[in-house]
């Protein structure tokens, strides 16, 4: 009895010294004087010594990954857009953005990929007279080009803007190209419009592999082999797809030594006529009549050369007359005859194109 009111008067002492969180804790607190103690504060710790001054570390390089990292803004239609690093792009073209086609095929610098390819154009095209360009480029100096044979690969004119005088591509409007035999040493010029008559040099190339057959010594010295009696042209020339109509050919044959032209044949008319009835002439089948007749030397070599055009008309056929401009040289005992035969259309539209070509030819 007397423990319990000591207990019940003591009570309310207790809970007004106890805490109230200690009522919530599931452990309480034992009952006594330790309730009412204050904890003792902290004693405080010495001081650590200053750490000694050191240099902060420069920021490290953003590595490459970092790099590579896209950047993301903001549009001008208010959508984000990303630009990846790392690529030939970068900065210009978003991700979301489709590509040019100026950039699929010039890349990032259309410059480095455009003068470049200008550059190796402007060599091949002159160099394989790609539509016409080297054509024009010697037609500009066409004196220099002639003197350097180089209308011997392209046809040169003396015609302004050739070949595109008439406003578009057209070799036959003046052109000529060269052919060269330095064999048997002579040169002239040809319309450009002509083409090589493949027959004749077919036939011409295995007359000359049969006589190298016969004596193998003259396949090493061409310029030695003996000549041969005139058998046909020695070079052929004519629009292609033609008949033969229309046609300019060289022939070459033998002399017998000491032959000259004014010594043997006379002056130039007297020759001429003495040839024609000598080697055209027909009675009632071709009837050819001399138009003209002059005489000049050749411009490399010197060598007379006799020059003229002649009309063959055929009574006993029913056949327009055909014009001839001729020219006859003569050089270490062999005969050279250049003829360039037209019907009477082809004469009245290319006369002067043919006469040019007739003074072209020269023995060398």
């Amino acid at each position: 009895m007397t423990v319990a009111v000591f207990l019940h008067a003591a009570l309310p002492g207790l809970l007004s010294c106890a805490p109230r969180t200690s009522l919530t804790r599931t452990h309480r607190a034992p009952f006594g004087p330790r309730c009412c103690m204050l904890p003792s504060p902290p004693s405080p710790s010495p001081p650590s010594p200053p750490s000694p001054l050191t240099r902060p570390s420069p920021p490290s390089p953003p590595s490459t990954l970092a790099a590579k990292d896209a950047v993301k803004e903001d549009g001008a239609d208010g959508q984000d857009r990303t630009f990846s690093d790392g690529w030939s792009g970068a900065g210009r073209f978003a991700d979301e953005d489709a590509l040019p086609l100026s950039f699929w095929l010039l890349g990032p610098n259309p410059r480095r990929a455009v003068l470049p390819t200008l550059a190796i154009w402007g060599l091949l095209a002159p160099t394989t007279n790609l539509w016409g360009s080297g054509s024009f480029l010697l037609s500009l100096f066409s004196e220099f080009a002639r003197e350097r044979r180089l209308d011997t690969f392209y046809p040169v004119s003396s015609r302004p803007l050739y070949p595109y005088s008439g406003g578009y591509l057209d070799y036959e409007a003046g052109g000529y190209k060269r052919y060269l035999d330095e064999t048997r040493r002579f040169e002239f010029r040809y319309p450009a419009r002509y083409v090589q008559d493949t027959t004749v040099y077919l036939r011409n190339a295995d007359a000359a592999y049969k006589r190298r057959m016969m004596d193998p010594t003259l396949a090493a010295t061409p310029s030695a082999r003996p000549l041969r009696q005139s058998t046909g042209p020695e070079v052929a020339f004519g629009p292609p797809g033609e008949t033969g109509a229309e046609n300019l050919s060289v022939v070459i044959g033998s002399l017998q030594p000491g032959f000259t032209l004014r010594g043997t044949l006379g002056p130039p008319a007297q020759a001429a006529e003495r040839l024609l009835q000598a080697t055209i002439a027909k009675p009632g089948v071709r009837e050819p009549s001399l138009l003209g007749a002059s005489e000049r030397l050749s411009a490399r070599s010197g060598t007379p050369l006799y020059q003229f055009e002649y009309r063959v008309d055929y009574p006993g056929l029913e056949q327009e007359p055909t014009y001839t401009v001729c020219v006859v040289g003569a050089s270490s005992d062999t005969l050279f005859t250049f003829a360039s035969r037209v019907p009477t259309a082809a004469w009245r539209l290319h006369a002067d194109e043919l006469r040019e070509a007739a003074l072209s030819f020269v023995l060398l």
